[in-house]
């Protein structure tokens, strides 16, 4: 049997936020950008726009409420400009979800850091135009 071809097309969704160190509290997941009913993250990437500068370590994950670490496991945060992408999974949620960050610093608090989390997604079902 051949496959059915599908004419929907839809535009790649672009988001991000932006985060500083005063946002988030060590070992709390922080609600970051909000995402429909099966959206698919499609790619993505932290960059650390300032260094935190923690007395020790600063680690950042990226995932949503069900899966702390699902597309970014402990990275450091630590170095200005940094990029670290985004893990592609597939994962796809039926109902609203967020994408979370978890931040873990260790030794005397921050005075400094911020982040920008970009993340682009799919609808699936989703359909702008068609493509004949």
């Amino acid at each position: 049997m051949p496959i059915t071809k599908r004419a929907a097309r839809q535009q790649v969704i672009n988001a991000y936020v932006d985060i500083s160190y005063a946002d988030l509290t060590s070992g709390a997941a922080a609600e970051t950008i909000q995402l429909p009913p099966n959206a698919v993250v499609i790619s993505g990437f932290v960059q650390t726009t300032a260094a935190f500068n923690s007395g020790t370590s600063d680690a950042l994950v990226v995932g949503d409420s069900v899966t702390a670490n699902r597309y970014l496991a402990s990275t450091s945060i630590r170095t200005a400009n940094a990029v670290n992408a985004l893990t592609v999974t597939g994962y796809q949620p039926t109902t609203q979800s967020h994408i979370q960050v978890t931040w873990t610093g260790a030794g005397a608090a921050p005075t400094a850091g911020s982040l920008r989390l970009y993340v682009n997604y799919v609808v699936i079902g989703r359909e702008q135009f068609s493509q004949g």
